[in-house]
């Protein structure tokens, strides 16, 4: 399976991100990720979608499927590289005794930020591409990760470039 990231502006109204949720499901696709947030423009909304299709097929149906919804203004897919895509995780982490500082020097390799400490655990916020996100949780599981919780995926296009 082949991701994608869909760009969907929308307008700023209740029940559309139900909407275009239902699609998916009614379709049988299933969304990895979705993001949802206003825009430089009030009246918008854009989401952003992650979600893996089989083939080219099937990500176009469901694209021209989106852009005939109620309030849908366009759909945009996003590529890798012509877009920036990025994530925040929240990492608590056990960091006891020796292993508090070893954790903290993989923090700064990182150029992450440590959120709140107790005297057992730490909590790291780390925002990034998925491949820095995956590097770090590896890293960071033999000290023993206690909770992770992650947001979705947010996306822009390179350039000067806008969709709106």
């Amino acid at each position: 399976m082949i991701s994608h990231v869909l760009s969907i502006l929308v307008d700023n109204n209740p029940g559309v991100l139900t909407r275009v949720c239902a699609l998916f499901n009614r379709r049988g696709f299933n969304i990895e990720s979705v993001s949802s947030g206003h825009t430089e423009n009030e009246r918008l909304t854009r989401i952003t979608l992650l979600t893996k299709v089989e083939d080219a097929e099937g990500i176009d149906q469901i694209i021209k499927q989106i852009r005939k919804l109620e309030d849908v203004h366009n759909v945009y897919q996003l590529d890798n590289e012509n877009s920036i895509c990025k994530q925040i995780l929240l990492i608590k982490v056990k960091a006891e005794g020796n292993n508090r500082q070893e954790i903290i020097n993989i923090v700064n390799i990182f150029r992450v930020s440590i959120v709140d400490v107790t005297q057992t655990t730490l909590t790291i916020e780390i925002t990034g591409d998925n491949s820095k996100l995956c590097a770090f949780e590896n890293l960071i599981e033999p000290f023993g990760i206690l909770e992770i919780v992650s947001s979705g995926f947010i996306a822009m296009q390179r350039g000067a470039d806008t969709i709106i």
